[in-house]
């Protein structure tokens, strides 16, 4: 018997008066939402939909617009029996095309029955959409009586709840269906079996874009299963001024926040002393850190940075997951703080995680064992096993031995099953026999840990190593001028072998000496030789919707000469 759908939970806040959400506005009030307010608005945004002859089973392509106006938006559309899509908001006129492309590709996989964006927007649909989807003013639909909103429904267990497209790095989006049974199990996986969370006392804080799994299940969705209430901040809030981040954990007295490892890195590097001391960190139990590889020496720069706060280096809570998996797949005992495995760079390289306490020693974080009642396993992606009754017939991937690097394969009650419109070979590619998903990333167990070490499609061979590419890019980050999450190691046909680039997005237009200085911290750190360093401007590296760098893209554009280099 699974739980409550949220659908019921909200149904619930009938005469709950406890708070729910509160919203950080552009004039920098906040916006306190009840319980019962925020019925009111999943009500109204519910009307919303049926008055736009929505009705259940529709999908439809959500702008997560500032979380006041998706939050009730996209639990109005659960209400309503619509299956939401996110998307990223639309940028600036300039970056318009692509972000239309996108979503054309997006929607061409999701055949949602319209696109809902906020009314107000100075750049039109682009010629065709009409045609093509019905066209829904987002502002309109929360803005409905509430009188109106049908029945909450109430979906099956096994029935899709909304779809989030993957941030994959290869450019082509793939849609997940998140079933209603998977995004309970994991909601509570996370914040009860994880996080130890007490509606009581904790409190969440984001900006985390929300078309995102983890800020749409983290702090959307798990938190309402559990009751914890969440402070909202516009995403475009904390990139204009990381340090809004930490000041409004400070504020609001938050307990809880997750972000990808740059967020760490930039937020520690753009807040000054000054400022670090006058913030009060103290109460903060769990800043959780994924999305993407985790830089050991981040970590510790940004506890350094905080600790006159009073931030506690055990509220630190390495993880790792992906939208396949709902959200997480893995995360690091309560309480603990980051543990570091130092291994022998040369074994590392040739796929084996040796102990070392060598001065040249690699450094990899452990993002903890696996959540209650779903497992982790390590397999070789490339060994056939067709006899192995585990994974079962007909796939591949023996499972590899503690401390031995390869494919990172789940299995639990947070699975997807297939992608949408994927053919059964796509399908059976990524989620296997047995309910194993293949996940693509590269990575070793110890002491019933996980170690995530890079992605498989990105490894980079130069003379004869396996080189993961964000050890190049942590390395890049450090010299001065480098911008944090704006590096792109990849590689380029040499006359021997491969070479390897570095693509640096550069925060001052002054790069004289800045590639002999990446050139030399990379050499001295991994002894590589770095044939070409392209210093380009901040925003130039392609992202996914998650905001990872795309390398494949980066390198494409590297190789037909159309990155915008900056010129020092």
């Amino acid at each position: 018997m699974r739980g409550a759908w949220v659908t019921d939970i909200v149904e619930s806040y009938e005469h709950d008066d406890g708070p729910a959400h509160e919203y950080l506005r552009e004039d920098g009030t906040w916006a306190s939402v009840s319980r019962r307010e925020l019925l009111r608005g999943v009500r109204s945004a519910a009307a919303g939909w049926s008055e736009a002859g929505l009705r259940p089973g529709d999908r439809v392509v959500v702008e997560a617009a500032d979380p006041y106006l998706f939050v009730p938006a996209f639990l109005g559309a659960l209400w309503a029996g619509l299956v939401p899509v996110p998307v990223a908001p639309p940028p600036p006129p300039g970056r318009r095309p692509a972000w239309n492309a996108y979503v054309e590709v997006m929607a061409h996989v999701a055949q949602p029955r319209a696109i809902a964006l906020r009314g107000g927007d100075d750049a039109p649909a682009p010629d065709g959409w009409a045609e093509k989807w019905r066209q829904v003013d987002l502002d309109a639909v929360v803005a409905a009586p509430p009188e109106a909103a049908p029945p909450p429904h109430r979906p099956d267990g096994d029935a899709t709840a909304y779809v989030q497209f993957s941030s994959g790095s290869t450019g082509i989006p793939r849609g997940v269906p998140a079933r209603v049974e998977a995004v309970l199990a994991n909601s509570l996986a996370i914040m009860r079996d994880g996080l130890d969370s007490d509606p009581a006392t904790d409190r969440g804080l984001s900006w985390l874009p929300l078309h995102h799994d983890m800020g749409l299940v983290g702090f959307v969705l798990a938190p309402l299963v559990t009751g914890v209430p969440v402070s909202f901040v516009p995403t475009r809030g904390f990139i204009r001024d990381p340090g809004l981040w930490l000041r409004a954990m400070s504020e609001r007295r938050a307990t809880i926040s997750f972000a990808p490892n740059f967020a760490y890195a930039l937020t520690a590097r753009r807040t000054a002393e000054e400022e670090a001391a006058a913030l009060d960190l103290a109460h903060v139990r769990v800043l959780g850190c994924g999305a993407e590889p985790i830089n050991p020496s981040v970590l510790e720069r940004f506890t350094t940075a905080f600790a006159a706060s009073g931030l506690k280096p055990e509220s630190l809570m390495p993880c790792y997951g992906l939208a396949e998996a709902t959200l997480a797949a893995t995360l690091s005992p309560l309480g603990r703080g980051h543990r570091v495995d130092s291994v022998d760079p040369s074994a590392l390289s040739a796929g084996r995680a040796a102990p070392s306490d060598g001065e040249a020693a690699v450094a990899v974080v452990s993002c903890g064992p696996p959540l209650p009642g779903h497992e982790v396993t390590i397999r070789d992606a490339d060994a056939d096993t067709d006899t192995d009754p585990d994974v079962g017939t007909g796939t591949r991937g023996a499972p590899l031995d503690e401390r031995v690097v390869g494919e990172i394969w789940l299995r639990g009650p947070s699975n997807a099953r297939t992608y949408v419109g994927a053919s059964d070979e796509d399908t059976a590619a990524a989620f296997g026999a047995d309910g194993w998903l293949r996940s693509g990333d590269l990575g070793y167990l110890a002491d019933g840990e996980l170690f995530v070490t890079g992605r498989a499609k990105d490894l980079l061979i130069l003379n004869g190593r396996n080189i993961d590419p964000q050890r190049v890019e942590w390395i890049a980050e450090t010299v001065p001028g480098v911008r944090a999450g704006g590096v792109v190691a990849c590689t380029r046909p040499g006359e021997q072998s491969e070479e390897l680039v570095v693509v640096a997005e550069c925060r001052t237009s002054a790069t004289v000496g800045l590639a002999q200085a990446l050139r030399d911290a990379v050499a001295g750190a991994l002894a590589l030789p770095v044939h070409d360093v392209v210093a380009v401007r901040p925003g130039t590296v392609p992202k996914t919707t998650s905001g990872k760098p795309r390398r494949g893209e980066t390198r494409r554009q590297y190789l037909e000469g159309t990155l915008h280099v900056r010129q020092g």
